[in-house]
């Protein structure tokens, strides 16, 4: 069955998804943690719009894990054992990256948000969002693969 593209869930979840990642490195880039703290700094980082599950958490930490962007070690505490979590050198250029895509995508963005929440459909038919960039949002890299 086909997604409902009218369901806030849906974008809410496919946010969260394509977000949650470069939030993870974010918080690990301000210190070492464990997954619940993950969870718990993200959601604090957004302002609560973001509040990841551990169904979205630990499947990331294995994939960042795989992909040698974080590290991960196993600490006593309490009594208790965790996996905490550390970014590797190649996890601090992936964060930096990520940071230059989204910033890069972030004032087209606001624009197509800032139209649809208007409710001013027809300003889209009227070319609104083909307004040039600002010029130092184009990198030297984007012109070249254009």
């Amino acid at each position: 069955m086909p997604a409902d593209l009218t369901d806030r869930e849906h974008w809410e979840t496919a946010i969260v998804r394509s977000a949650g990642r470069f939030f993870m490195l974010a918080v690990l880039a301000e210190q070492p943690r464990h997954g619940y703290d993950i969870a718990k700094r993200i959601t604090e980082l957004c302002g609560g719009c973001c509040a990841p599950s551990d169904a979205m958490i630990y499947p990331a930490i294995r994939d960042l894990t795989e992909a040698g962007l974080v590290h991960c070690e196993t600490q006593s505490s309490g009594g208790r054992q965790r996996n905490v979590c550390a970014l590797t050198a190649q996890g601090e250029q992936a964060l930096s990256v990520a940071a230059q895509a989204w910033g890069a995508h972030l004032p087209a963005l606001q624009r197509v948000v800032e139209l649809a929440s208007s409710g001013d459909v027809a300003a889209f038919a009227d070319g609104a969002l083909c307004c040039a960039p600002e010029p130092d949002l184009i990198t030297p890299a984007q012109i070249t693969r254009a």
